[in-house]
């Protein structure tokens, strides 16, 4: 295996249209799956190092390709996935300026608040005009919703109550769940991937995308919205207040009514938020929180009256 200083020389020797014959390189200590580079300080360089990640890696390939006029993501140079010449598949962006919204969202005022949600708005219709193929989204949850809770099972996490409480759920996945139109979905909003620079924003991470129901997009947008010290990093944590999130979803209904005018949106919802904390608990059972979290949401399906969670 080609080592990685071996690996950005050859990507940048390569690339001389893109970077020209004495490209300046910086390695970024930020990433988790892939390995960063910036070149020349408006180019980086994205390596997937991690071969687990390699189908995710294409999504996100895939996602740029089908956004190339949507100017409110990064611009993608020029992709790789053949490995002909490198041992990885690797990407060349835009380098995006600015800050994470999670570092300055407490600093703004309302007004700037509603035009970054504008702005973001303005960002999912472009992404949600991209059709995909109608498949069974109930099944899709179904699967996903099934070895968490025999999972769950097996840990006894819930009482015999709450378990009948889960199944009840469950039988409700095919009423709310049936969808007609399913769009390209980002699938991974929260204020750690959205920056903003000049009061601007750019949208990154797309290795999460897939074609959904519209309402799909709120999932971690609205869990965001409840819980935002939850999707912060440690360095942001700190600036996160619930009540400085409170009337982004008015912002969103008034920028983008079709994404909030989902029927049984909150029943949707809820149901999204039940597999999402059921993943959760089952790796940390010990946190009653998480398991909490599971029946609070449970109860929003099983109510029947579109109360919100």
């Amino acid at each position: 295996m080609i080592k990685l200083d071996k690996i950005i020389d050859l990507i940048v020797r390569t690339n001389t249209s893109v970077f020209g014959t004495n490209p300046r390189c910086e390695k970024i200590n930020v990433g988790f799956t892939n390995t960063l580079y910036k070149v020349n300080d408006s180019y980086i360089v994205k390596v997937c190092t991690d071969l687990d990640n390699e189908e995710e890696f294409k999504k996100e390939i895939t996602f740029y390709n089908s956004n190339k006029g949507n100017t409110l993501i990064p611009k993608l140079y020029y992709s790789s996935t053949d490995k002909k010449d490198l041992p990885y598949f690797y990407e060349i962006l835009e380098k995006v300026n600015g800050v994470s919204l999670f570092n300055v969202w407490h600093t703004y005022s309302e007004e700037q608040r509603e035009d970054i949600i504008r702005q973001l708005c303005d960002a999912m219709k472009q992404m949600h005009s991209i059709k995909g193929e109608k498949y069974n989204w109930s099944e899709y949850m179904k699967k996903e919703f099934n070895p968490l809770y025999e999972e769950a099972k097996e840990l006894n996490i819930f009482n015999d109550e709450e378990q009948k409480l889960l199944e009840q759920a469950y039988s409700d996945f095919d009423e709310y769940l049936d969808s007609d139109e399913f769009v390209l979905v980002h699938n991974d909003f929260h204020f750690d991937n959205i920056f903003v620079d000049n009061g601007k924003i750019k949208i990154i991470d797309f290795e999460r995308s897939m074609y959904a129901p519209r309402d799909f997009e709120l999932d971690i947008l609205y869990r965001m919205i409840r819980k935002p010290w939850k999707f912060a990093s440690e360095e942001t944590e700190k600036y996160t207040d619930a009540n400085d999130y409170s009337n982004i979803m008015s912002y969103v209904n008034k920028y983008y009514p079709e994404l909030v005018n989902t029927p049984n949106l909150y029943e949707r919802l809820g149901i999204y938020d039940i597999v999402y904390f059921l993943e959760q608990l089952v790796r940390y059972p010990e946190l009653d929180e998480l398991k909490n979290d599971v029946l609070i949401a449970t109860k929003v399906v099983t109510s029947k009256d579109g109360k919100k969670l």
